[in-house]
Order: structure tokens, then C-alpha cells, then sequence
């Protein structure tokens, strides 16, 4: 399960692309995040894995709460999950 509580991210410069969102994926659900450019999609992905920080609230991934998690533990997080975003590289 991946549950998204009361999370907000916020930029250098005050930008806040994220705030107060609850968003609970059972095991098994398919969901499709959309929404117009700049409205946080690519955000909440990065701060699923990590890779952004939470400025608050929490996100928990199977029993592992990501906002504070050590690295080892969000290199474990990040081998479990896939993300392909608009810019990639192979």
C-alpha cells in the first residue's frame, strides 16, 4: 500500500507544488495521476521515491516511511518501484 498524508512540498523560493494531499493506493490498484503542467504530478512521484523531499506529512510504502528514511532503505524503496517521466534517459 502507498499512503500519501497530509503532504506538502515546497520549493526554494516559497513555490509550493504539493499541499495537504491524502492519497492511499491499496496493493493491486491501478491509478493514472493527470492534470495540466505545473500541477504536481511529477512531484508526487519524485517524493514517493524519494527523490524530493516532503517538506510535511508523510508518505509510507509498505511499512516504510519515506520522509526520513536512511539511504539504504530508500535504495530498497526505489529497486520495488518504476517510473518512466515525460524526459528520461537510458
Amino acid at each position: 500500500m502507498i499512503r500519501f498524508e497530509d503532504v506538502s512540498v515546497t520549493y526554494r523560493g516559497g513555490v509550493q507544488a504539493l499541499r495537504g494531499l491524502d492519497l492511499t493506493i491499496e496493493d493491486g490498484e491501478f491509478i493514472v495521476i493527470v492534470g495540466l503542467s505545473g500541477a504536481g504530478k511529477s512531484t508526487l512521484l519524485r517524493a514517493l521515491n524519494g527523490l524530493v523531499p516532503a517538506t510535511g506529512g508523510s508518505i509510507t510504502v509498505d511499512d516504510v516511511e519515506v520522509v526520513g528514511a536512511s539511504a539504504a532503505e530508500l535504495r530498497a524503496l526505489r529497486s520495488q518501484i518504476g517510473m518512466i517521466f515525460q524526459t528520461f534517459n537510458l
